[in-house]
């Protein structure tokens, strides 16, 4: 599961390539993942909160990353497609999480650009 953005690369290497430093791009990507984060946190069932506490966004320079569970919280995947033989229907938090960001994450990414365009004097 995931939300594409078309020429998502072409417009990083561009980047690169005009003079903007990497961490300025994992800036934008973060604030992406940690939005798309909150919002899991959102559609993931919670008994005692522990599973929705760990959804987290990672920076990276290319792409916006949300993981969630742990190794001693292994029970994401169970909870996420459903276990039928425990009687654990699938709570489909990820896909629930796209549908969301699929309209939030260009406006994110032309914001986080634009500002990233600005301070480096290309616009």
């Amino acid at each position: 599961m995931a939300v594409h953005v078309e020429g998502l690369n072409d417009t990083v290497r561009a980047m690169e390539r005009a003079g903007v430093e990497v961490d300025e791009l994992k800036d934008t990507m973060g604030t992406i993942a940690a939005e798309a984060a909150n919002v899991m946190q959102g559609f993931i069932p919670k008994r005692s909160g522990t599973l929705a506490a760990s959804a987290r966004g990672n920076r990276a320079k290319g792409r916006a990353i949300v993981t969630v569970g742990s190794a001693r919280i292994p029970y994401a995947k169970p909870i996420q497609w459903g276990y039928p033989k425990r009687h654990i229907k699938p709570a489909r938090y990820v896909e629930r999480t796209d549908a969301v960001m699929d309209a939030r994450t260009p406006e994110l990414l032309e914001a986080g650009w634009a500002d990233i365009a600005t301070r480096n004097g290309l616009t």
